[in-house]
């Protein structure tokens, strides 16, 4: 017998996910609301940390992609909760940073930041509570 023997463990958790090494990154289909000249291709993953979630998506344009402040955005794979999360926006080709996104609890939104057109790819990563 061992300390945990006599205690449940809920088996969808990340504690018990982390004891059978299985911390799995998930795919999900990127929903984008930008400016863009081609087709966009677009990958996104996340995961659940206790009541937290981590994404990352990455996304380019076949000619260029551009966004604009508070009316660029993307959705985020699960519903958010609380007051606020954090996401930064990268120029992946450049490796220069683009800014800080806004997450919109109330629609679970990620907002995008100002980028001119561009054919780089862009890369947003960030956590919020769910």
């Amino acid at each position: 017998m061992n300390a945990f023997d006599d205690i449940g463990v809920d088996q969808s958790s990340f504690a018990m996910r982390d004891l059978i090494g299985k911390d799995v990154w998930q795919a999900f289909t990127v929903s984008l609301t930008i400016t863009s000249v081609g087709a966009v291709t677009a990958t996104g993953r996340y995961r659940r940390v206790g009541a937290s979630i981590e994404f990352q998506v990455s996304f380019s344009a076949a000619t260029s992609i551009a966004t604009t402040a508070g009316t660029s955005y993307l959705s985020a794979p699960v519903t958010m909760k609380g007051l606020a999360g954090i996401a930064t926006m990268q120029n992946a080709t450049t490796n220069v940073a683009v800014g800080n996104c806004v997450l919109a609890v109330a629609t679970s939104r990620i907002y995008l930041p100002a980028q001119a057109a561009s054919g780089n790819t862009f890369l947003v990563c960030g956590s919020f509570e769910a």
